[in-house]
């Protein structure tokens, strides 16, 4: 069964002290513009973008909500195909183009936005750009709409809540190998092993996934530990996947980013749908809300 990975990153995003809860203003006008049928477009790098999508949900008396953005490029035509290699020609009118579905969510309470990670699609730059055009355009902001401006969320205690998992349940990591394995220290035994199997076997990488419903921690830490020991010019992949309190956390142990992902299991004829984009965006977002407030609710003072 085949799986499709949905990743996405978690930005801050600034609000002036006289322009609290504009954004949220933008998502209710917006919501409002969908549900009579009718789209924003924001012209942004030579390409539209536009929220297509929109749900209003609460969790914990909180608000937040959960979209899509789609990108459009009218300067290319759609082109798709079967097994049989049969073309199919799509979108040639001079208005129309493909489209690329970005999943995201905004958190009001923390002022927190969930980007989709998509090739093709929407990234935080253009996200920035198309909020200040869009909050502008919409007149809920007339001056100071420059000061609205993404920020990545450092994941500062990732680390700390791996080593202090009551649980993990999966280690994956992948690296390339080196041109000479002798040129490896020797106190990375455990990892010339893995290398050595790979050379053994005519391999240029390798990729590792160990699960249990229950790992050894202290060994997991252990094996951690020497994994960033390879560095950047070796090790590919670092992920680990810990339970606290019930509650499942992937994490990426490679980058400081506050990043999650949800693996989505396409049964035959299902594909990765706006259906699919959003419940695994908001399935993402619900896992790390706690956290959320814990790490990230604002104590009144502007940044």
């Amino acid at each position: 069964m085949p799986t499709k990975r949905v990743t996405c990153t978690f930005f801050s995003i600034s609000e002036p002290s006289k322009l609290k809860g504009k954004i949220n203003e933008l998502l209710e006008n917006q919501y409002a513009l969908i549900q009579s049928k009718k789209v924003h477009n924001v012209e942004v790098a030579g390409v539209y973008l536009r929220i297509s999508f929109l749900r209003k949900e609460s969790v914990n008396q909180n608000n937040y909500w959960i979209g899509v953005i789609e990108r459009l490029d009218t300067t290319l035509q759609g082109e798709a195909s079967n097994l049989d290699g049969t073309r199919m020609v799509y979108a040639t009118g001079v208005d129309e183009g493909p489209i690329v579905n970005t999943g995201f969510a905004y958190y009001p309470l923390t002022n927190t936005f969930v980007l989709h990670r998509k090739i093709g699609g929407v990234n935080d730059d253009k996200l920035g750009i198309f909020i200040r055009k869009l909050i502008r355009q919409t007149n809920i902001v007339s001056e100071g709409f420059t000061q609205f401006k993404l920020s990545i969320l450092p994941d500062l205690t990732k680390i700390n809540r791996f080593k202090n998992a009551a649980r993990i349940k999966q280690l994956e990591y992948s690296f390339k190998m080196p041109e000479n394995l002798q040129s490896l220290q020797s106190g990375k035994r455990s990892i010339l092993g893995d290398m050595f199997l790979a050379n053994t076997l005519g391999g240029n990488t390798m990729r590792v996934v160990v699960r249990a419903d229950s790992l050894d921690v202290s060994k997991v830490n252990q094996k951690v530990n020497e994994l960033l020991k390879l560095g950047g010019d070796y090790l590919s992949s670092l992920r680990a996947t810990t339970e606290h309190n019930g509650i499942e956390e992937p994490l990426d142990l490679l980058t400081e980013k506050f990043s999650d992902y949800e693996d989505v299991n396409l049964k035959k004829g299902k594909k990765e749908t706006v259906d699919v984009i959003m419940d695994a965006t908001k399935t993402i977002f619900l896992r790390q809300e706690a956290l959320l407030k814990k790490m990230y609710l604002s104590d009144g003072s502007d940044e």
